[in-house]
């Protein structure tokens, strides 16, 4: 890895070393999945990198924020100018990097606009499904104290604790459990996604994690 690159990485690491779902394991996944997505487009490959490496750089602010106000991906944008300009990165680098980190998450209104954005958004998301979105959603309950399964009125949770918007910020996690994340994020994953490549990943991931929640649901209610 080039030096910048693995000072980045460095860097992001030590930041993320708080929540298992969104730890450098995480950062690194969401890299090579945005290069593999890259190859396939026309982009800008320093953008496209550095944003992935840091894309999550403001996640410490929001997991420790009592407020519940802070944005980590608005607020990544802003720690990633510092460590960037560090780094020597040409201004117009630095902020398309800053455009990526900031409107990669999915719980927002900001959208992606440049083609390097929009694979890390994809790249992100991804991580959402799939055998690997199982295994992060179960990492994210248990560090949240929520539920593994939670049968509620769709519509009346979305008003209560999403904010009345289905992409609305979380309020209070402990409500939250992996089937009404489904409801209310993965489920819209593969429209979400920008590029050809990613939506056939989707397409595939998405697959096996409805399977897998077909099942699980089915155990809980003693059917299998």
């Amino acid at each position: 890895m080039d030096p910048k690159l693995q000072q980045l990485k460095d860097i992001a690491e030590k930041e993320l070393a708080f929540c298992p779902a969104h730890d450098i394991d995480h950062v690194m996944r969401v890299y090579n999945l945005a290069l593999t997505i890259a190859d396939t487009e026309d982009a800008d490959m320093d953008v496209v990198k550095a944003g992935a490496l840091l894309h999550d750089i403001g996640g410490a602010k929001e997991h420790f924020d009592k407020t519940g106000q802070i944005d980590h991906a608005a607020e990544g944008a802003k720690i990633a100018c510092q460590i960037l300009k560090d780094l020597d990165y040409p201004k117009d680098k630095i902020k398309h990097i800053q455009e990526c980190i900031k409107t990669h998450r999915f719980r927002s209104d900001s959208r992606p606009e440049t083609i390097e954005a929009q694979i890390i958004f994809d790249a992100d998301k991804l991580e959402t499904v799939g055998a690997i979105g199982v295994a992060r959603a179960f990492a994210w309950i248990g560090k949240n104290n929520a539920h593994i399964y939670k049968k509620v009125n769709i519509e009346e949770y979305i008003k209560e604790n999403l904010g009345g918007k289905i992409n609305g910020r979380i309020q209070d996690k402990s409500k939250h459990s992996v089937q009404i994340n489904y409801e209310t994020k993965e489920k819209f994953i593969a429209d979400a996604i920008y590029t050809k490549k990613g939506k056939d990943i989707a397409k595939e991931r998405l697959a096996f994690f409805k399977m897998f929640l077909d099942r699980m649901e089915k155990e809980i209610d003693g059917q299998l």
